[in-house]
């Protein structure tokens, strides 16, 4: 994850497929508000915006505000990054990855 709320934000929406609309819409957070928050460096939302964003984006206040290290030692943490990172792979370089594990596994 980025290292300030917006980039943390502006990378969860795009691992959801949603776009600043939608989580406006999800969360009732009026929509410049919220435009507010993802293109402004400075400007951090009160706590039950923040909430509201990390309940919509299902992950943790805590993670939005701090980064991925904010739960470093978390399984959790550990499954939803590597979720994250198989997404973004093609097809075959999934396939591969698949292919691998699975290899490593019958050892």
């Amino acid at each position: 994850m980025g290292n300030s709320f917006r980039e943390n934000v502006r990378e969860e929406l795009e691992f959801h497929g949603l776009s600043a609309k939608e989580l406006s819409v999800k969360t009732k957070i009026p929509y410049q508000t919220l435009q507010n928050y993802l293109n402004s460096r400075a400007t951090m939302p009160p706590a039950d915006y923040a909430c509201r964003i990390a309940q919509v984006l299902n992950t943790t206040t805590e993670k939005l505000v701090f980064g991925e290290n904010a739960n470093h030692s978390s399984n959790e943490s550990k499954i939803q990054k590597s979720v994250r990172l198989f997404s973004k792979l093609s097809e075959a370089d999934q396939t591969t990855f698949i292919r691998l594990m699975e290899g490593i596994l019958r050892k």
